[in-house]
């Protein structure tokens, strides 16, 4: 199993993240006092603020960093307007003309974070004794763990970056620490009271470093206040007359209608948002074929939680060169072989006419900007016998991988504990057999679209869904693609002018549009075996099959996408329309959240798994039909059955396959040294009458008790091929769509969110026990779900779906 975090000796560390500039070597660093930390020396007799103020003094005195300064900001959280962050790391380094002066933390200027602590075991993150997990999980050790998690989270989501630089300072002890989107490298603590000459070394190496080595993504720009870009997005944030109404159905007016290049209201909105947070702004490059565009972005519309992981954030962006808003997502994309980049997918799609999905502006990997942790883990492990001879970085397919949730810069949902922070970040890619390899990607699309909580009624969700289902039916056609992360975030809603059929005017209508195809492959392609170089399957937990969640690995079909399209409209229809369901998260919680931890496995939740395979039907609890008293009820009870009988069929050919390839019955022969029973042994039936006739009657009767093969019926065998192509499922959502509804319910059914507090954690750990006898338990799953479980004695993740009110990409 792999972790997240490797260590390494500190020469090590300094030779391969810090190294000397050309003509310049170790010897020739200033003369520094060997009783620069004698201060320090009284270690746990001080207070932590003591520690900490003593240890900023020493460097910042003896100038120890030449040209950058480190500044304490553990009294004040940074502004309020720059998101709902109130984490107060203990200090951080800056360049010496930008050192704040407040108190505050400076999340966007900090080059190296710094953190302090007083308890020289129990609050060290790491654990360096001899035989021990340098994770441990003791909760105080995790709990500071997820806090130095939390601060290079923050760091990543506010910043462009490639990696960060850390100093914990635990008493007489210190690390080094460097984060990138794989894990964590971390040198051993040493006495730096002891050595002072070995901090001092690190120190001065750091102030040695460009601004690449330290870390940042210098393919993104910083403005500040007196740029033209950084005015110039000022002034792009602001209204505009020609503005275009996002509303569903509105007419265009005269005037509108001469114009081709609208702006919808709702875009421009969005960009204003994101300039008006005290967020950094920058100006971003992306690969455009030979050359390079550029755009200007703020704040993230959404970013996804995590540190660990792709990282993905989301952007309204302004396209310099094309002077129009485009969407930018940034990306640390999976690099394995055989997986393309989202924009060589889109673009193909695109080339074949494939309707409601994004269409490409430009794409490329950044830099050549990838994770080096997991270079430092690999070097580190023995040559297993099953390893590929080549592990070449391109990219391994990886069914379903979807990061943590995302979340609106100034997001109100609970904040994580410090225990929670570092569990997600452990299970965002899960305990693998290597860690992940990431490399840093940007793609910008033509549209920004709505999230699809915004949805106007259950009639108009059914018409997004049909239009997304669309698209996934004209990629497998057209292109044989199957895009493999049918997922809330990944539908969404696009207003666009369209023309009305029976006035040929223009009006705004809304479309679905099928998102984010990073995960897509060529339909019918078997997954690969897993293997050291190639991440376990992961996906969007709660819209993944039935099939997908109970088999390890299972090639995506057509059947998977279409019963993940019916999983989205259920938890939708649950949440915000009207319905008999009094508790609509305990619903969500069992039906979308739970799952199975089997034998280190996590399996499909029992909920879920009893309403597709087994009653085809769905109930608020035993015998009380759901009902949404709508032609949502028809959909759901036409739909549900042929998912039913889809799994009864599979399980059936499974187990005849099974069946077939068991080994024909052979006798074991008996040994030569088995001394052979006499035939003068009498025999020990003697007493049983007419055993003569009782073998014959037996042999008679055997037929009786034949196993008889009850498969399916030829109807059985139809009704499961209905979910082989698109067609049933589109015309059952048609025929609903299309449906009289006199009461007008299906026009009006939308509510106020019925489960507003579904973004909170409330873990939940049921054991069960399975049909060997293993342990089994029950959890809620968050959103990021990979399949293969750390060894743990039960995981409590936190549930986290896409935030209701924020766009995910488009």
């Amino acid at each position: 199993m792999a972790h997240k975090a490797v260590r390494i000796e500190v020469t090590e560390f300094l030779d391969t993240f810090f190294p000397l500039p050309e003509g310049v070597t170790a010897d020739q660093h200033p003369q520094w006092a060997e009783d620069v930390f004698d201060g320090l020396a009284a270690g746990e007799l001080l207070t932590v603020h003591e520690i900490q103020r003593r240890f900023v003094e020493a460097v910042n005195d003896n100038d120890l960093i030449p040209g950058l300064k480190m500044s304490t900001s553990s009294e004040k959280p940074d502004i309020t307007e720059m998101g709902n962050f109130k984490q107060k790391p203990d200090a951080a380094i800056f360049k010496a003309d930008s050192v704040p002066t407040d108190g505050r933390p400076h999340w966007a200027d900090q080059l190296i974070t710094v953190e302090f602590k007083r308890n020289t075991t129990s609050q060290d993150p790491f654990d360096d004794r001899k035989g021990a997990e340098l994770e441990s999980d003791a909760a105080t050790r995790k709990e500071a763990r997820g806090q130095l998690i939390d601060y290079s989270e923050l760091v990543f989501r506010i910043q462009h970056r490639t990696a960060l630089y850390m100093i914990l300072v635990i008493n007489r002890n210190i690390r080094v620490l460097r984060w990138d989107r794989s894990g964590t490298v971390v040198t051993p603590a040493f006495d730096y009271v002891a050595e002072p000459q070995v901090l001092c070394q690190i120190l001065w190496r750091m102030s040695l470093l460009s601004d690449e080595q330290l870390g940042i993504d210098t393919s993104a720009t910083r403005l500040h206040p007196n740029d033209t870009d950084y005015k110039y997005m000022d002034i792009l944030a602001l209204s505009s007359k020609t503005d275009l109404s996002s509303c569903e159905g509105y007419d265009l007016l005269p005037a509108e209608r001469q114009r081709k290049d609208h702006i919808f209201k709702h875009v421009r909105e969005k960009f204003g948002e994101a300039v008006d947070h005290k967020w950094p702004r920058y100006r971003v490059e992306v690969p455009d074929g030979d050359g390079v565009r550029t755009f200007l972005i703020g704040a993230p519309a959404f970013y996804a939680q995590g540190m660990a992981c792709r990282g993905t954030k989301g952007y309204v962006a302004w396209d310099i060169q094309a002077k129009r808003f485009a969407w930018l997502k940034d990306v640390w994309r999976l690099d394995y072989e055989r997986m393309e980049p989202e924009g060589v997918i889109l673009s193909k799609l695109n080339a074949h006419g494939v309707v409601n999905v994004p269409t490409l502006v430009c794409h490329g990997d950044i830099r050549n900007q990838k994770t080096l942790t997991p270079d430092i883990w690999e070097a580190q492990q023995p040559v297993r016998p099953d390893t590929p001879a080549s592990t070449a970085a391109s990219v391994s397919p990886s069914p379903t991988l979807v990061d943590p949730a995302p979340q609106p810069p100034s997001s109100t949902s609970r904040k994580r504990t410090l225990v929670e922070a570092e569990d997600e970040d452990t299970s965002c890619g899960e305990e693998e057999y290597t860690l992940r390899r990431h490399a840093h990607y940007r793609i910008v699309v033509q549209e920004v679209a709505k999230p699809l909580s915004e949805f106007l009624s259950g009639r108009h969700l059914v018409s997004i869904i049909i239009h997304c289902i669309q698209a996934h039916k004209d990629a497998v056609t057209k292109a044989n693609v199957v895009h493999r992360d049918v997922s809330s975030g990944n539908i969404l809603i696009l207003p666009k002018v369209v023309y009305n059929k029976n006035t040929g005017k223009p009006l705004v209508a809304w479309k679905g549009l099928l998102a984010d195809w990073e995960l897509s492959k060529p339909l019918h392609e078997a997954e690969p075996l897993l293997r050291p170089n190639r991440p376990p399957r992961t996906g969007t937990w709660q819209f993944l099959s039935v099939g997908m969640l109970s088999q390890n690995p299972k090639t995506v079909e057509i059947a998977d996408e279409l019963e993940s399209y019916l999983h989205v409209l259920l938890y939708f229809s649950v949440r915000y329309l009207e319905s008999d369901c009094k508790n609509p998260s305990a619903f969500i919680d069992s039906y979308f959240h739970s799952c199975m931890l089997q034998d280190g496995i996590y399996k499909c939740g029992a909920r879920k798994m009893h309403v597709i395979q087994t009653a085809g039907r769905l109930e608020v609890r035993n015998g009380v039909p759901l009902m949404f008293y709508s032609p949502m009820d028809d959909i759901f009870r036409m739909l549900l059955p042929v998912f039913r009988t889809h799994y009864q069929v599979q399980d059936y050919l499974k187990a005849k396959e099974a069946a077939s390839k068991l080994p024909p019955r052979s006798i074991r022969p008996m040994p030569s040294s088995t001394p052979r029973p006499s035939a003068a042994i009498p025999l020990v039936l003697d007493d049983i009458d007419d055993i003569t006739a009782l073998k014959a009657l037996a042999a008679e009767k055997l037929i009786l008790t034949a196993p008889v093969d009850n498969g399916p019926t030829p109807e059985e065998h139809a009704c499961a091929a209905l979910l082989q192509d698109h067609n049933f499922v589109l015309g059952i959502l048609a025929r609903a769509y299309y449906l009289e509804d006199p009461e007008c319910r299906w026009a009006w059914d939308k509510v106020d969110d019925r489960a507003p507090d579904e973004d909170e954690d409330k873990p939940q750990v049921v054991p069960l026990t399975n049909a060997h006898g293993a342990s089994t338990r029950t959890a809620k799953r968050r959103r990021t779900a990979g399949v293969t479980a750390a060894p743990l004695a039960y995981s409590s993740l936190p549930s986290r779906l896409t935030q209701s009110q924020t766009p995910k990409a488009g």
